[in-house]
């Protein structure tokens, strides 16, 4: 891999000198720049240096990482979110596929972080950051409207309302859109989208699947019981989970 510099924004010193370490330790090849307890002075370091990568932490006191990134339109540093637990900062970050890691920071998915960061081009990386503040913009307000699918060759941005249902294998999730005869293919768990969808109408009916309410043609009662979708998909409805049936 080749060398990269990053820049860490973090109002907590104890978590900047850890992330630090971490790096020098884990992350040899990756040099830091410098580091900001704020937005204002992230900012000038910013607007007069370029980094590879930005390590961002989401709340710092009465300001947020997102206010930094609306300060800086079209900046190249690939991003990383280091953070708490924040509920609309984390679920923007995952409708947008940007990454980011949980405080106190796991060396391996530091690793693993920065090495995906790394293998991502200009292009869509700006369609990310754009993505992404779109998203925590409408998190606050329920009106989410795509989300960012990635596979091993793109990143899709699709209509949630398009999105029919998903199945999982193993840890990776198939979504089947209303339009297209092709499921998209994503290396994430069904349980996290779960999570993400579950405030646009979707429910989990099986341990494998993950349907939207509104694409519902009919249940049959054969074979213990499944849906049809409305682009003509079956799907298995578990018997655990038939109550959830009263919510169709």
């Amino acid at each position: 891999m080749n060398n990269l510099s990053c820049f860490i924004v973090d109002d907590e010193p104890g978590a900047v000198k850890t992330l630090i370490a971490l790096i020098e330790r884990y992350c040899p090849f990756l040099t830091v720049a410098g580091s900001a307890n704020g937005v204002e002075p992230a900012l000038g370091f910013m607007k007069a240096n370029a980094v590879d990568i930005l390590f961002l932490d989401i709340k710092m006191k009465q300001e947020s990482g997102f206010d930094l990134l609306k300060l800086l339109p079209g900046n190249s540093s690939h991003l990383i979110f280091v953070t708490a637990h924040d509920e609309y900062g984390i679920q923007a970050i995952k409708f947008s596929a940007t990454d980011y890691l949980l405080k106190p920071v796991v060396p391996e998915e530091l690793i693993a972080a920065v090495h995906k960061v790394s293998l991502q081009n200009k292009n869509r990386h700006t369609e990310q950051v754009d993505m992404l503040l779109q998203s925590y913009q409408q998190q606050h307000f329920n009106t989410q409207k795509r989300i960012a699918l990635a596979d091993q060759n793109e990143i899709r941005y699709v209509l949630i309302e398009n999105i029919v249902c998903c199945g999982s294998d193993n840890s990776y999730t198939s979504f089947y859109l209303n339009n297209e005869s092709k499921p998209i293919i994503v290396s994430k768990p069904i349980s996290e989208y779960e999570q993400i969808l579950s405030m646009y109408g979707f429910i989990r009916i099986h341990q494998s699947w993950l349907i939207n309410k509104s694409r519902v043609e009919s249940f049959k009662k054969a074979d213990g019981g499944y849906l049809i979708m409305d682009n003509q998909m079956s799907v298995p409805v578990s018997r655990q989970r038939k109550h959830f049936l009263k919510e169709l």
